[in-house]
């Protein structure tokens, strides 16, 4: 029993709130694979970075048209072999160094005959080049060259090359006073087939020159020996020889880009082709390759008096009308002898030239050897050296060597290393003009004299006397004229008379019928007399024209 005093207990009340049940499991909650897989995902792309991130590089260009950071790609065949980092302005500011990241495929191809160069549209006389970069962008191609010393700085290209480095072929050295039209890029052509490219151009130290790098393809390298000439060919060839004016035009790609030309004997392909690197002279058209001489030469000078304008480097020589060889030189030079101004010309005479059947050749003698004793024969038997006009509309002149009959005697002379060829003047066109300049002179000397004045005066003075005697005279003609008409009518109304009273019983023995037709004569010559004199009344104090009185 409970304690009055107390105060009354509370019974306790059962808890009726729903609580969770836990129970505890074995293993990993299947909602912890999304993060594993994430992260794993991440992990496996970073080590396969890591296993593809190849060396960091440097390119050194002048400029960087259209090159972004962490965008543009190094390629090579248009597979992608880095990316570019960053892109920073050289120190001095003159120039950009590109950083880049390469593939770990690439580390081994960048040695130091590796190029790289910018990819871009292009606009030449070429044509057009980088089109597709249009809508992809400029990129960065890599030319992987020979095996050499790696190598992590490199220094890009001003320009694309114009041949990939692997194209197969050869390239030659091309030495020329003057570039012309020629630019990288113009074509090679062998026979018209374009068989190679320029690559470069440059110029020699001290101005000597110009140094192409021409690129022939092969096979076509194989036509390349050391007798091939190579030419000028852009453009149009205009040529002003003796024959007139000749004109030649190339094609189109060679009239907007210029173009090299080159020819090789067809004796000499079954020998040694040249190798690269081979020195060859670039002459400045067709003419003047096939003009140049094959081996030594035969020099010789020769002294001209007189004028002799337009006589200059590159004249022809001719030998009986063949050209034999080419004017080196020409100036002034004073005779001691004969104290006068000659002018001295320097030339060559090829002997591979001098084509003559039934030279004799001497077992073991040069040709070289053999063409000059020749030539010394010939001179002692009346060989000169004479300059000529070789076209009357040109003006062109030409040395020509020329058998003169009745020639005095004369030889060779040696002025230390030079050999001196005795000279004569010219007796073609030049003689001719000179005698006709000649006739010129004493005509105007003749018409510019006071005799020829006074005859024109008095030959006027006596036509005038003679037209007013016309005129005076004139009505007494028209009356004569009138008198003569008159009386052949007569005559031939008498004859006509006559023959109707005897009709056709005339004798035949008579002299009657003679007499009759020699009156029909005369009547007729007087009616021809009157109308002569009708038309011509002059006539009766000049005379009739015609007449030999």
């Amino acid at each position: 029993m409970a304690d009055p005093g107390e105060a009354p207990r509370e019974e306790p009340v059962a808890d009726t709130t729903p609580r969770a049940r836990v129970r505890a499991q074995r293993g990993l909650a299947w909602v912890w694979f999304v993060p594993i897989g994430a992260a794993a995902i991440v992990m496996w792309l970073a080590w396969r970075s890591l296993a593809d991130r190849g060396p960091a590089i440097t390119i050194a260009f002048k400029s960087v048209d259209g090159l972004q950071a962490g965008q543009t790609k190094i390629q090579h065949r248009n597979v992608d072999l880095g990316t570019v980092e960053s892109v920073e302005l050289t120190p001095d500011m003159s120039g950009v160094i590109v950083h880049a990241r390469m593939t770990r495929n690439a580390a081994g191809h960048l040695t130091e005959n590796t190029r790289f160069a910018i990819i871009a549209p292009r606009v030449g006389v070429g044509g057009i080049s980088g089109l597709s970069t249009i809508v992809s962008g400029s990129y960065i191609e890599m030319y992987p060259g020979k095996p050499g010393a790696p190598r992590r700085d490199f220094v890009g290209l001003d320009e694309p090359p114009i041949l990939s480095p692997d194209t197969p072929g050869r390239s030659f050295i091309l030495m020329s006073s003057d570039l012309g039209s020629l630019t990288r890029g113009s074509p090679i052509s062998y026979r018209g087939v374009s068989v190679g490219e320029v690559e470069s151009y440059e110029l020699m130290p001290g101005s000597r020159g110009i140094k192409v790098t021409a690129f022939v393809r092969a096979p076509y390298d194989e036509l390349v020996h050391p007798q091939t000439r190579f030419w000028n060919a852009g453009g149009i060839d205009l040529t002003l020889g003796a024959d007139g004016l000749r004109i030649r035009a190339n094609s189109w790609q060679q009239l907007l880009a210029g173009g090299v030309a080159f020819e090789t004997p067809p004796e000499v392909l079954s020998q040694a082709s040249s190798p690269a690197a081979s020195v060859f002279g670039l002459y400045d058209n067709r003419q003047a390759a096939e003009r140049a001489p094959q081996g030594p030469t035969l020099d010789y000078i020769a002294d001209f008096s007189g004028n002799q304008r337009d006589l200059s480097a590159g004249t022809a020589v001719e030998l009986q009308g063949i050209q034999v060889g080419e004017v080196r030189d020409a100036h002034l030079s004073y005779d001691s002898q004969a104290h006068t101004l000659v002018t001295r010309v320097s030339f060559y005479v090829d002997p591979e030239r001098v084509r003559i059947a039934n030279l004799p050749q001497p077992d073991g003698a040069s040709r070289q050897k053999i063409v000059a004793q020749w030539i010394d024969t010939l001179v002692r038997d009346g060989l000169r050296a004479q300059v000529s006009s070789a076209s009357f509309l040109t003006g062109m002149k030409i040395v020509g060597l020329e058998m003169i009959p009745d020639a005095p005697r004369a030889h060779l002379e040696h002025i230390g290393e030079l050999v001196k060829m005795p000279s004569t003047t010219a007796g073609d066109l030049t003689a001719v003009l000179a005698s006709l300049q000649k006739v010129l002179t004493n005509i105007d000397r003749a018409t510019s004299g006071p005799e020829l004045g006074h005859a024109l005066q008095s030959l006027d003075e006596t036509l005038t006397r003679l037209d007013k005697v016309t005129r005076d005279i004139e009505p007494d003609i028209k009356s004569l004229i009138k008198s003569l008409r008159d009386t052949a009518d007569s005559a031939q109304a008498t004859l006509n008379t006559v023959q109707s009273l005897m009709g056709n019983t005339a004798p035949t023995g008579t002299d009657l019928p003679r007499l009759m037709r020699e009156l029909t004569e005369a009547a007729r010559s007087v009616r021809g007399l009157a109308d002569y004199l009708d038309r011509h009344p002059e006539a009766l104090l000049r005379g009739r024209k015609g007449d030999d009185k």
